[in-house]
């Protein structure tokens, strides 16, 4: 008879931090397949170094959060394609939030500095 051996899943390191390569590999690809459809459908050909740049920001920001919520396969593989569809969107969602916070702060200031 065989040896029964526990299978532990694979951990890679990346800068000091472990994570799971899994379902890091399921969101890669995940973001990979969906913006190159996307890319595909689109009208004007002329972008592809937007759609790479938009394709890395989402690569980047998907790996974050599988790291960070230390996720499963199909739960990796979701939030790939939902990332990798959203694309330009999160730099709108950025914006928004950082244009909303600066004009908070810079009103908060200019409210206290003008009070005697």
């Amino acid at each position: 008879m065989g040896t029964f051996a526990a299978r532990e899943p694979v951990v890679w390191w990346i800068a000091g931090y472990p994570f799971v390569a899994g379902p890091m590999v399921v969101c890669i690809m995940a973001v990979i397949i969906t913006r190159v459809v996307i890319g595909l459908q689109a009208h004007t050909k002329g972008q592809w170094a937007l759609d790479v740049a938009i394709s890395a920001l989402c690569l980047l920001v998907s790996v974050l959060w599988v790291q960070a919520h230390d996720l499963d396969l199909l739960k990796a593989g979701i939030t790939g394609i939902g990332i990798g569809a959203t694309g330009a969107g999160i730099i709108g969602f950025a914006k928004s939030a950082v244009i909303g916070r600066v004009k908070a702060g810079f009103d908060a200031f200019m409210g206290t500095s003008s009070k005697p």
